[in-house]
């Protein structure tokens, strides 16, 4: 397998881990606001590194020469590696959001595609093995 794949799996897994420690302190110390804006801080800043990684990893292994993610997620999905473009446009959007500005409500629905991103990058990983 190889090592670039290895490496998104583990972002993937950091990714889920991070998210579910946040998960886990909302219940057992809800009152800790600052502890649950730092774990959802470390939740983005792993989903902008899979969401940079998956579009990297997938041309690599593609043998691709696009240079840019937009052309990038289109070529993932027309070699079957992700079934929906519009959900990875909208990650890369979110993704986006988080290099400009950081607010309060940026960080809350970033955090929600950090969520949603987890599914799709199991399918992704998935993909990308039976390739190589």
């Amino acid at each position: 397998m190889s090592t670039t794949i290895i490496e998104l799996e583990k972002a993937k897994v950091s990714l889920e881990t991070s998210i579910q420690l946040l998960k886990h302190f909302e219940q057992k110390d809800s009152a800790n606001t600052e502890l649950h804006k730092a774990l959802r801080d470390a939740c983005i800043q792993r989903f902008e590194f899979c969401m940079e990684l998956a579009w990297k990893v997938s041309i690599k292994i593609l043998g691709l020469d696009t240079k840019a993610p937009n052309p990038a997620i289109r070529d993932m999905a027309q070699n079957n590696l992700i079934d929906d473009t519009q959900i990875w446009f909208e990650f890369l959007l979110a993704r986006n959001k988080t290099s400009h500005s950081y607010d309060e409500d940026v960080a809350r629905a970033v955090y929600k595609e950090a969520e949603r991103i987890v599914p799709e990058l199991n399918m992704l990983v998935t993909r990308l093995k039976k390739i190589k």
